[in-house]
């Protein structure tokens, strides 16, 4: 399987699909559903926030995001989460 990943090049798609996972995981129900958009480039994570407390409560926690998210990951994928 993974050398099928490696010769088509989906080793990307399926990062950002497993980052997407661990966000959702990581905040939990009541934050990802304020979670309006997703994407995954470059090691870093932007996240569009519904509701602007909630954004000041993620930014607050963000480094702590992301060492939870890289935990669940294995490996130190995301490097910094934008918050939009």
């Amino acid at each position: 399987m993974e050398l099928f990943v490696r010769q088509y090049g989906l080793e990307e798609g399926l990062s950002r699909i497993r980052v997407f996972v661990a966000w959702d995981e990581t905040l939990g129900t009541r934050y990802s559903k304020l979670t309006s958009g997703k994407f995954f480039k470059g090691g870093i994570l932007y996240c569009t926030i519904t509701s602007s407390v909630a954004r000041n409560h993620l930014f607050m926690k963000k480094n702590k995001i992301i060492a939870e998210i890289n935990q669940k990951l294995g490996s130190e994928i995301v490097k910094d989460i934008v918050l939009k």
